[in-house]
């Protein structure tokens, strides 16, 4: 029987042997290749799945669409991450890698849509690694089981996407469920940190 063809434009780069893929979720305005190299510092054993966000909003590629104040509109959150999960699930099988090897690895609205991921279809990924993140989902219509799921969030002190009110809760949140969750802070404004990166790598070989 032929599988099934999978209609969102990604880059799907497969390592023989594998024991993780790599979830790499790109920020507004970016595209499928913007995390890519990112993805092999962080393991360059990995299979690396990369989609291109399905929404556009003010010209910009996202994952979902905000509102004018830049709160995440809930319905295209809801709705885009329910499409995101459905891609994960096919591309599981056509390209035969196991969904409790993968890692999510997001950066801003690729982060913020990777955290709702984990929280609404925890099923889908062992970890996830958020850069320039915020809490995006404060009510669930059922409480995720979070056990066993290791959480990295990496934010900058002068990210003003990231408000430090927000991680606190959204730490809370995770943990709540029952992850396992490690802060990693950097001095900077909403960009990815070079010591993190290489933090993160050793945790994942370890």
């Amino acid at each position: 029987m032929e599988k099934k063809k999978l209609s969102r434009p990604h880059v799907w780069l497969p390592q023989p042997g594998a024991f993780r893929t790599l979830l790499l979720l790109h920020g507004s305005g970016a595209d499928e290749h913007d995390l890519l190299s990112l993805g092999r510092e962080l393991d360059p054993q990995a299979n690396i799945l990369s989609p291109r966000g399905a929404v556009s909003q003010q010209g910009m590629t996202r994952f979902f669409e905000y509102e004018l104040d830049f709160t995440p509109s809930r319905e295209s959150l809801l709705q885009e991450v329910g499409k995101l999960a459905d891609f994960l699930e096919l591309a599981s099988e056509r390209y035969d890698f196991p969904l409790e090897s993968v890692v999510t690895v997001g950066f801003s609205n690729g982060s913020h849509a990777g955290g709702a991921l984990l929280l609404l279809r925890p099923e889908l990924m062992q970890t996830l690694v958020a850069f320039g993140t915020t809490q995006v989902l404060t009510e669930l219509a059922q409480e995720p089981d979070l056990q066993g799921k290791q959480v990295f969030i990496a934010n900058g002190e002068q990210d003003h996407y990231s408000p430090e009110a927000k991680t606190i809760a959204m730490i809370a949140q995770f943990e709540g469920f029952g992850a396992e969750v490690s802060l990693l802070m950097h001095p900077g404004g909403h960009q990815i940190s070079g010591d993190h990166v290489r933090f993160i790598a050793s945790e994942l070989r370890s």
